[in-house]
C-alpha cells in the first residue's frame, strides 16, 4: 500500500522557532508587546526595553504568543519579585516590577486601549489611586486539595487547576494571610479534611472571617474542633454546605466593611461582590464623589450598586439617589441596610442592566450617574443611558477595553472623556481599574 507523508505546516515549524525580541509595551492584560515579521507578538514576563530569546506557543493570522527562553537584557528598574511563591502561583505577574513602574506602564496601556476603542483623548488625567503596596486584600479563595494523606492549602497556577502550596501571601491582609498555616495545621487531622472544596477568607468590620466549603455534613466532634479554633483567634468560622451557616447550623446575620470614616459601612453576606482593597476602595469613592459634584437639589442613579458601596457613601449629597442592581438579594440587602440606618434619600430598585431599558419611573429627570458594571462593561445601558442626558457621567471600569468601548457609544452620542484616571487595586497583578468622567460637549465623535 502506498503511503503519502506530508510536510510539517508553516504553523507547526513556527511554533518551534526560536527568535529573538524586544517589546516596547505593556498590554492592559499585563503581557509586553513586541512586533516580529509584521506581526503582533504577546510574552508574558518581560518588560519594556527588555530583550530575550523567545519561543512561540500560539500562532495566529494577526497576532501570536510567546514565552520567555532566556532573556538577555534587563530592564534597570526589574527587580527579584520578593514573594518566593511567585514562580508558581498565579495570583500576581508583575512582581518583578517596582509598583511605580508598574503604575506608569497601566496608565500607557490605559491611555492606549481607551483611545483605541473609543476615539476619545481625556482632558485631565487624574493622579493614580494607590493605597499599600503589599497586605491590601481583604478577599480570597484558598483552594483545597488532599493527596496522599496530606492537605495542601493555596492558589492555582496560571493558567491551570493545579494547586501551588502557600503558607503566606504578601498581598493578602495580614490577619488573613496568618491564618494560613494553622488552617492547614486545624484541618489535616480531621476527617473532613479529604472533603473541604475551598476556603473563603475575608476581613470584615467584626474581623477576620473564615467559610469552610464542605461536600457533607459537618460531625460534632470537627464541630467543636472548628469553634475552639475560631474562639482561640478571633475568627468567625462558618460552613457552606446546601446553605450559608455558622458552626450551629443557624443562618449567618450579614457583615460590614468599612468604606472611610463617617461614611455608613454597607453589609454583605459572604458570596457577595464588594471591593477586596479597601484603601483604593475609600480613595475612588472619595474621587467619585469630588469628579462628580452631586448637588443637594439634583437627582442620581448608581447603577450596578451591589449593596450599596457608593451609594451609601453619596447618602446626603443629592436629594435623591437611586441604587440599582441586577441582583436581586443585593438588593433587599441594601434596602435592609438603608432602612436601618434611617437613609429615607436613597432607594434601591432591581433591573436586568444587561437587558432592554427598563420601563421605570426612576428613570426620568436625571442629573447624573455613577456606573460600577463588571469586566463585560455595560453595553445594554448605554444606548438608553446617554438619551437620558445627565450632565455628568462617571464610569468605574474593571476592564479597560469595556470602557472603550462603552465610551465611544457615549461620544457617539454627544459626551466628551472629560477625566480618566487609573485605580490601582491590585497592585503586582495585571487588573487595570480605571475611573472616567464624561461630561455633554464639542468632542470629536467616532463614526
Amino acid at each position: 500500500m502506498a503511503q503519502f507523508y506530508s510536510a510539517k505546516s508553516n504553523k507547526t515549524k513556527h511554533l518551534s522557532q526560536k527568535i529573538s525580541l524586544t517589546p516596547t509595551a505593556l498590554d492592559h492584560q499585563g503581557q509586553a508587546v513586541a512586533e516580529h515579521q509584521g506581526k503582533v507578538v504577546f510574552v508574558p514576563g518581560l518588560l519594556p526595553g527588555e530583550s530575550a530569546q523567545v519561543q512561540l506557543v500560539e500562532n495566529k493570522a494577526r497576532f501570536a504568543r510567546a514565552k520567555v527562553l532566556k532573556r538577555t537584557s534587563d530592564h534597570p528598574q526589574r527587580i527579584t519579585p520578593p514573594c518566593p511563591h511567585f514562580a508558581r502561583c498565579g495570583g500576581c505577574q508583575l512582581q518583578f516590577a517596582p509598583t511605580g513602574l508598574q503604575r506608569d506602564l497601566k496608565q500607557q496601556a490605559l491611555a492606549q486601549v481607551v483611545s483605541k476603542l473609543s476615539g476619545l483623548t481625556p482632558e485631565q488625567w487624574g493622579e493614580p489611586l494607590q493605597g499599600p503596596d503589599w497586605h491590601y486584600r481583604r478577599r480570597a479563595r484558598l483552594g483545597c486539595r488532599y493527596d496522599a494523606g496530606e492537605l495542601v492549602l493555596g492558589f492555582r497556577q496560571e493558567g491551570s487547576n493545579r494547586l501551588t502550596a502557600i503558607d503566606h501571601c504578601p498581598v493578602l491582609a495580614e490577619p488573613l494571610s496568618e491564618l494560613i498555616t494553622p488552617l492547614q495545621q486545624l484541618l489535616a487531622p480531621l476527617k473532613l479534611a479529604r472533603h473541604v472544596g475551598h476556603l473563603d477568607l475575608m476581613l470584615a468590620s467584626e474581623g477576620p472571617v473564615v467559610v469552610v466549603r464542605l461536600l457533607r455534613p459537618l460531625r460534632e466532634e470537627e464541630r467543636v474542633a472548628l469553634a475552639a479554633f475560631g474562639q482561640s483567634r478571633g475568627v468567625q468560622m462558618l460552613i457552606q454546605g446546601e446553605a450559608l451557616t455558622d458552626l450551629s447550623g443557624q443562618a449567618v446575620a450579614p457583615l460590614h466593611y468599612d468604606i472611610g470614616e463617617g461614611r455608613p459601612q454597607p453589609a454583605f453576606l459572604p458570596g457577595d461582590f464588594f471591593q477586596v482593597n479597601g484603601a483604593v476602595n475609600q480613595a475612588m469613592i472619595s474621587q467619585a464623589i469630588e469628579w462628580l459634584q452631586p448637588q443637594p437639589g439634583e437627582k442620581g442613579l448608581d447603577l450596578f450598586c451591589g449593596g450599596g458601596n457608593f451609594t451609601l457613601a453619596l447618602a446626603g449629597q443629592s436629594a435623591e439617589i437611586i441604587g440599582v442592581e441586577g441582583v436581586p438579594a443585593m438588593v433587599e440587602r441594601a434596602r435592609a441596610r438603608a432602612a436601618e440606618l434611617g437613609l429615607e434619600q436613597l432607594r434601591f430598585e432591581y433591573a436586568d442592566l444587561n437587558g432592554e431599558a427598563p420601563k421605570a419611573q426612576w428613570l426620568k429627570d436625571v442629573d447624573w450617574v455613577l456606573l460600577d458594571p463588571a469586566r463585560a462593561g455595560a453595553p445594554g445601558v448605554m444606548e438608553w443611558l446617554a438619551k437620558l442626558r445627565p450632565s455628568r457621567i462617571l464610569y468605574v471600569a474593571c476592564n479597560p477595553a469595556s470602557l472603550g468601548r462603552d465610551g465611544k457609544v457615549l461620544a457617539q452620542q454627544g459626551y466628551r472623556l472629560s477625566r480618566l484616571g487609573l485605580v490601582d487595586m491590585f497592585p503586582h497583578t495585571h487588573h487595570l481599574e480605571s475611573m472616567a468622567l464624561f461630561e455633554p460637549g464639542n468632542s470629536k465623535h467616532p463614526k
